[in-house]
């Protein structure tokens, strides 16, 4: 009997780093077949905060983004909203554009207004640059988003004593009545194709100046939690990315952040309407999109003479 045990003991001590070694290297394995590839549409992380682009430490794109699409803004959920035009962000795993929709927003507190995010031509392809919040309007590439930002700086609006007031002008005010308002006419260099990137023979020629420049370095608000929900949705949307639409998004601008159908969906195309005659509900949806007149605004995108969007 003690022969028998004393057998057993060493034959486990043989057996066990073999065992040890086979269950290791079980684990090793991954967890699925080697065939098997991810869905290229795969979510985003969950957080979306854009940053300077520092060209020398960041992936760049080879292909230029696309033009920027026409469409129509729609009208204001409430007061306290303001505009964040749409832009082209790109998806390195598809790999592709994306238009991420313009939408109203609020901002993260009072006195804040949105710098939008730019691509810039830099060595070797091109580069993106986040948007951000602060108090004054930085630099975003001198590229004409429209309704309020012609290029350089914003005049879609401005704080006055804790309360925003609008400028009637460029943005789709709708049926509400908001006692903080002003008109005053708004003009940009025109420019036939939508340029959405600095830099380059074919990119907008706008430089930052010093104080822009030291805006962009300061410390800042990134973009808020539905902002974020917006473009992670965004990123999901196969229907948004440009080899999908051809540059031409069905869904360029939404009433509500983080909502892409349903009432107040604008698509591209959809050119502007006078926002002091148009109803607050008044506003085109994605299924039903269609061209309408020429607006008579300084500085609509729905102008040839005026800058994009």
């Amino acid at each position: 009997m003690q022969k028998l045990i004393a057998g057993l003991a060493f034959l486990s001590l043989m057996c066990g780093p073999c065992a040890f070694a086979q269950d290791s290297g079980r684990a090793a394995k991954p967890d699925s077949p080697s065939s098997f590839l991810p869905s290229a549409y795969r979510p985003l992380p969950p957080h979306f905060q854009p940053r300077r682009v520092i060209a020398a430490d960041t992936d760049k794109v080879s292909e230029a983004p696309p033009p920027l699409p026409s469409y129509e803004q729609p009208a204001i959920p409430a007061q306290g909203y303001l505009w964040a035009p749409g832009f082209w962000a790109w998806r390195k795993s598809v790999p592709d554009y994306f238009w991420v929709p313009g939408t109203w927003v609020l901002p993260p507190q009072p006195g804040l207004l949105w710098t939008p995010p730019y691509w810039s031509r830099v060595d070797g392809g091109y580069a993106f640059h986040g948007g951000y919040w602060a108090e004054r309007v930085g630099f975003y590439g001198g590229i004409g988003y429209g309704y309020g930002y012609t290029g350089d700086g914003y005049q879609g609006g401005r704080w006055e004593n804790g309360a925003f007031a609008y400028n009637r002008t460029v943005n789709n005010l709708g049926s509400l009545a908001i006692d903080n308002t002003y008109d005053q006419a708004v003009t940009a260099d025109g420019n036939a194709v939508r340029v959405s990137f600095n830099g380059g023979r074919r990119g907008t020629a706008a430089q930052p100046t010093k104080d822009q420049e030291a805006l962009a370095d300061a410390r800042h608000v990134g973009a808020t939690a539905e902002q974020q929900k917006h473009f992670q949705l965004a990123a999901r949307d196969r229907s948004l990315f440009s080899k999908q639409n051809n540059g031409e998004p069905g869904v360029a601008a939404t009433r509500r952040a983080g909502v892409l159908d349903g009432a107040g969906i604008t698509r591209s195309g959809a050119r502007t309407l006078d926002h002091n005659a148009q109803s607050g509900d008044d506003v085109t949806t994605g299924a039903n999109a269609r061209p309408i007149g020429v607006s008579k605004i300084e500085g609509a995108p729905g102008e040839q003479a005026p800058a994009a969007k």
